[in-house]
């Protein structure tokens, strides 16, 4: 049995958490002892403790807080932590020095994001020293470190993985429906994101523009909440597309919403894996995504989805008012992606990859101390 602390810095919900209480859970169902350390009140510790995980509250208010690092190093001491797994680039920082004052013998971060550290010299020093691995969750990911000058050796990739038992193919499509007054034959295009930019709203609005044109009665359906928001239904007013996007705000019944749409969109210029398409691959909905960071590792052009080049509507909208027009290819592709993501892109999967990293770095850890 191993004793491990999952650290996130996060205030909100996000794919990143999702994948943290996979990861907690499946390890505590081996036999490992697990807690998971994050900021008071977030949704990430309430979810946790509702899952009958220990909790602690941990105030983070910055990556430089030395009050965070005594607090978790006193944890990680008590509880005799042998292995911490940081979770958020900010988590590396606390947990690397809290782990390193508690004498932690192995310390993980996982890179959920495509986005270079080149240009930040202390971000890419932090994954140099504070950590022993870096688990990177798609190929695209570590490409990106790799080519920033980290250690490939040091990186692993184990992909993100979902529970897919929530995810049923057949759920009814007319609640949601019903819900935002969506006409039974209007076809529904959903994109499950926060309101990033490197998410590429804009671009999907832009789409969304070409589509309407071409399919008057089709409906967008943007599921997510974050800063570009206002931002977002500025542009939404400014083309006129009141009546053809809805956006439903941030929302914990995700497999009753991708049970209304017809096609799933991500429109990322940036993106680790994007396991909202995970989703809904499980769902068995056919995805347009664009051909960046990890989606080309899910989503295979032709296969369950259509890949089109980031920052393009038009292509964008090309692909979507195809399978628009196809719904027999909507439904061979949307089987092929639920046989895809059952295959490859479990959450048992993931579980059982990390578990096998953590003994493979201790293992070699208490060979060298006996060597010494």
């Amino acid at each position: 049995m191993l004793r491990i602390l999952h650290l996130d810095t996060e205030r909100t919900w996000r794919g990143g958490e999702a994948q943290l209480l996979h990861l907690a859970e499946g390890l505590s169902r081996r036999g490992h002892s697990c807690i998971v350390a994050g900021q008071p009140d977030s949704p990430l510790l309430k979810r946790a403790a509702e899952k009958g995980l220990k909790t602690e509250a941990v105030a983070m208010p910055s990556e430089w807080s030395l009050s965070a690092v005594r607090t978790l190093s006193r944890i990680l001491k008590h509880e005799r932590i042998q292995v911490i797994h940081m979770h958020t680039s900010h988590a590396c920082t606390l947990g690397g020095w809290a782990a390193r004052l508690a004498r932690v013998p192995v310390r993980i971060i996982s890179r959920r994001v495509d986005f270079s550290v080149r240009s930040n010299p202390f971000r890419k020093l932090k994954y140099q020293w504070g950590v022993d691995r870096i688990v990177a969750i798609s190929e695209g990911v570590r490409n990106v470190l790799i080519e920033d000058g980290l250690d490939p050796d040091r990186i692993e990739v184990i992909h993100s993985g979902i529970d897919p038992r929530p995810f049923e193919p057949n759920f009814p499509s007319g609640e949601a429906r019903r819900e935002f007054g969506i006409p039974e034959k209007s076809p529904v295009i959903g994109c499950v994101a926060y309101f990033a930019d490197h998410k590429g709203h804009r671009y999907l609005v832009e789409a969304a523009a070409r589509v309407a044109a071409a399919v008057p009665e089709v409906r967008f359906l943007l599921v997510g909440d974050g800063e570009l928001r206002p931002l977002i239904e500025r542009q939404i007013k400014g083309l006129g597309l009141d009546k053809n996007v809805i956006l439903t705000g941030f929302r914990n019944d995700i497999p009753r919403l991708l049970a209304a749409m017809d096609i799933v969109a991500l429109a990322s210029h940036l993106e680790g894996l994007g396991t909202s398409l995970l989703d809904a691959m499980a769902m068995a909905r056919p995805v347009v995504a664009t051909r960046t960071g990890g989606i080309p590792e899910m989503v295979e052009d032709g296969l369950n989805g259509r890949l089109v080049p980031p920052r393009d509507p038009a292509a964008m909208a090309e692909a979507l008012i195809e399978l628009i027009r196809r719904p027999d290819e909507r439904r061979r592709m949307g089987k092929a992606g639920r046989a895809r993501m059952l295959e490859k892109f479990s959450a048992d999967a993931m579980v059982a990859a990390t578990e096998s990293l953590y003994l493979k770095v201790l293992s070699a850890k208490k060979g060298i101390q006996e060597k010494g």
